[in-house]
């Protein structure tokens, strides 16, 4: 799901191979390196990340790739 507000965009991801704390940290500081990242917030219990970013900058795609290479599949909500 994708929300917008001026310059800023809130992607929500599915995460579902997100299963502990300690996932979740790793998610939260992967995607927090990218530039023009906001904020993250996991949501372990719904296995769902939510992105605020800036949506000139920072794609969809990116986010889901960052998840990728951390081992995670990461699926539009």
């Amino acid at each position: 799901m994708l929300r917008q507000d001026g310059s800023l965009a809130t992607v929500t991801l599915a995460i579902p191979g997100m299963v502990c704390e300690g996932c979740a940290e790793k998610i939260r500081g992967a995607l927090t390196a990218i530039p023009g990242v906001h904020k993250v917030k996991t949501k372990l219990w719904r296995k769902q990340v939510e992105v605020t970013l800036e949506k000139e900058t920072v794609r969809e795609q990116t986010v889901v790739q960052a998840l990728g290479e951390q081992g995670f599949n990461a699926v539009a909500t």
